[in-house]
């Protein structure tokens, strides 16, 4: 009987890290993937040795920045 509540307790946990990792991520997806913070990251960017074009001509993300984002979300994930 212990054993069930053991495996029955277990399952919830791994759920709710699921779901507090869902929710992680999603407010992480909203935040990152502003063209305020994709300003941002051309800020950061072009003040250090890279000179990457983040925005180009169209005031659209390439997709090399949403590359960085998507990585900068996926380093979120893995610390959170």
């Amino acid at each position: 009987m212990q054993e069930i509540n053991k495996d029955l307790k277990q399952k919830d946990f791994y759920y709710t890290l699921k779901l507090r990792t869902a929710l992680i991520g999603l407010i992480s997806y909203l935040l990152l993937s502003s063209m305020t913070a994709f300003k941002v990251l051309q800020i950061i960017l072009s003040s250090t040795i890279f000179d990457i074009q983040i925005i180009n001509e169209k005031k659209e993300p390439t997709i090399l920045a949403r590359l960085i984002m998507s990585l900068i979300i996926a380093i979120l994930l893995f610390i959170f």
